[in-house]
C-alpha cells in the first residue's frame, strides 16, 4: 500500500503531460506484469475512431495509427467499459477506458500471462483514474480558454517533442481583416469566429501533432514528418474549407497561412519565425492563400517583400 500511495504521489507531482504518459505506463507495466503495453490517444477521422500510440513498452520503433482499432479496443470504445480477452492459452489482454470527462480520450492496452484478480483489477482502475485526473486538470493549464485548443504555453514542449524525433512542418495561420469583424459585429461574434475556426483546424487537420491558439486570431499547428509539399496542399485544403464556410452573421472570412520546415534539434522560436515571414508574404500577396518559407528563400521573393515598403493593412 505504501509503493502504491508513493507512486501515486510521483504521478501528480509531473507537470508535463509527456512525462506523466511514460510515467504511467511504466508504473503500470511493472505492477500489472505486463509482457506489453500500448497506451492510446482517441481521436476521430471521418467520424471513425482511431487510435495513435502515445506509449509502448516495449518500444514499438515507430510511431503507431490504427485506424481499424482491433476487436477488443473497439469493444472498449463502444461501451466505454474495461474489455479483456483471451490471447490462446498464454496470455490475457486487457483494455481500459480512459475518460475526459464524458467522452473516452484514451485507451490502456495490456497482455499479460493471466487475467487480473478483482483486487488488482481495482488497483489498475485506480491508477487509470488517478491519471486521466490528473492529466485533466494539466490539459486545462495547457488549453486556451474560449477555443479549447492548445495554448502558447505548451507550444514549446510539444515542437520539442515533435522535433528531436524527426523533421516536420510549422505552419502559421492567421484570420484575414479580423479587426474588421470584431469592430463591425462587435467581440461576441468575433469570438464565434474564432470557435469555429478552431473547430474546423481541429477536424480538418486532426492528424497533427498539435493545435495551437497563439493569442488574437493567430493559430500554429505542428505536422510532424511531413514534408513542404504535403504540408501545403493540407494546409492549403483547409484555407479551402475555411473560405467555403460561412460563419453565423459575419458571412464568408479568409485565412492566411506561412509554413516553414524544421529538423531535429530545430528550435520552436526559430522555425515559428520563418513560418512567420511565409505568412507575412501571403498577406502582402493579398490574403487567403499559404505560402511557403523555403519556397519563398529558393525563388528570392522573401528578400524581395522585406525590401518592400507595403502600406496596406496587412493583419
Amino acid at each position: 500500500m505504501t509503493d502504491l500511495l508513493e507512486t501515486i504521489a510521483e504521478l501528480t507531482h509531473l507537470r508535463n503531460r509527456h512525462e506523466l504518459e511514460r510515467a504511467f505506463a511504466a508504473v503500470v507495466f511493472r505492477l500489472a506484469e505486463a509482457s506489453e503495453l500500448i497506451l492510446w490517444r482517441v481521436g476521430r477521422r471521418s467520424g471513425e475512431a482511431k487510435l495513435r500510440a502515445q506509449v509502448s513498452l516495449p518500444p514499438l520503433g515507430a510511431e503507431v495509427l490504427l485506424l481499424q482499432p482491433v476487436a477488443e479496443c473497439r469493444s472498449c470504445l463502444e461501451s466505454a467499459t474495461p474489455v479483456r480477452s483471451r490471447i490462446g492459452s498464454l496470455a490475457a489482454r486487457h483494455v481500459y477506458p480512459i475518460h475526459d470527462g464524458s467522452r473516452v480520450a484514451g485507451l490502456l492496452e495490456l497482455v499479460r500471462p493471466e487475467p487480473f484478480t478483482r483486487l488488482e483489477e481495482h488497483m489498475i482502475a485506480s491508477l487509470i483514474k488517478v491519471y486521466g485526473n490528473h492529466a485533466g486538470l494539466l490539459d486545462y493549464g495547457e488549453r486556451d480558454e474560449l477555443t479549447g485548443l492548445l495554448n502558447r504555453r505548451s507550444f514549446s514542449t510539444l515542437f520539442h517533442q515533435a522535433s528531436i524525433r524527426r523533421c516536420g512542418v510549422i505552419g502559421v495561420a492567421d484570420i484575414d481583416f479580423f479587426k474588421r469583424i470584431n469592430d463591425e459585429f462587435g467581440h461576441p461574434y468575433g469570438d464565434e469566429v474564432l470557435i469555429l475556426m478552431a473547430r474546423l483546424m481541429e477536424q480538418t487537420l486532426e492528424d497533427s501533432d498539435g493545435v495551437f491558439r497563439f493569442g488574437g486570431e493567430e493559430f500554429v499547428v505542428l505536422l510532424g514528418g511531413a514534408n513542404p509539399d504535403d504540408a501545403w496542399r493540407m494546409l492549403n485544403d483547409f484555407r479551402a474549407i475555411v473560405h467555403a464556410t460561412t460563419f453565423p452573421q459575419v458571412g464568408r472570412v479568409t485565412i492566411s497561412i506561412g509554413l516553414s520546415s524544421f529538423s531535429p534539434n530545430d528550435t520552436g522560436a526559430s522555425a515559428f519565425g520563418r513560418a512567420d515571414e511565409a505568412l507575412y508574404v501571403a498577406k502582402q500577396r493579398g490574403r487567403n492563400q499559404v505560402q511557403c518559407h523555403e519556397w519563398l528563400v529558393k525563388d528570392g521573393s522573401l528578400a524581395d517583400a522585406k525590401k518592400a515598403n507595403s502600406v496596406v493593412e496587412l493583419f
